[in-house]
């Protein structure tokens, strides 16, 4: 009973309606700085990406990780049948798996935009457990924006659960591919999560 009704907060965090905005500085700030400060690395050392992507993603992780809450993100997307049949060390490489692939989708959307710029909405969509925060990219020929689902934690800091670039549901979308590849498998988890390599774009 206590596995399903996590499972259900966690279908509730990441596909929730927002029910009103207000504006939270805290919060505002929170998503604003660390993503300006990610955009001005990628932006002085993009062009390091290829001769070592690896060493480049690196730089990155000490802004990334602090953000979001790779624990909530890897059982929405394993789903609640198989998080609670996987063993720790399974649920440690998968959060470990999950972590690398969403700095990695979100680094090599960044790298394909030139001379861009960012400003995070002041006003920020409020519901009782979670909140959407937007961030508008934009160039002189191209845009999008990011939606971050955020949520405090139970010390009180707010981690993200969630992120939608240009209308695509990154959660949802690996939950989705991760399910497919796991029934490829023959719900092999340790198998599945080998040759998990979700697209988005």
């Amino acid at each position: 009973m206590i596995r399903f009704f996590s499972s259900k907060i966690l279908i509730v965090l990441l596909l929730s309606q927002f029910i009103n905005a207000d504006k939270i500085p805290e919060l505002h700030k929170f998503i604003d700085s660390n993503g300006q400060y990610f955009l001005t690395i990628i932006k002085e050392d993009g062009s390091k990406y290829e001769e070592d992507p690896e060493a480049f993603k690196d730089r990155l992780k000490a802004i990334w990780e602090p953000m979001v809450d790779v624990k909530v993100v890897s059982r929405l997307i394993l789903s609640s049948k198989i998080y609670a049949s996987a063993s720790e060390e399974q649920k440690k490489l998968f959060e470990e798996r999950t972590k690398k692939l969403l700095l990695d989708t979100y680094v090599t959307t960044l790298l394909e935009f030139d001379n861009y710029q960012i400003e995070t909405d002041e006003e920020i969509k409020v519901n009782k457990k979670t909140f959407e925060v937007s961030m508008n990219f934009y160039s002189d020929s191209s845009s999008f924006i990011t939606k971050f689902t955020v949520y405090k934690n139970n010390v009180g800091d707010y981690r993200i659960v969630n992120i939608i670039i240009d209308g695509i549901n990154l959660g949802l979308t690996f939950r989705n591919q991760f399910q497919d590849t796991y029934i490829e498998n023959n719900s092999n988890l340790d198998d599945a999560i080998e040759s998990w390599k979700p697209t988005t774009f």
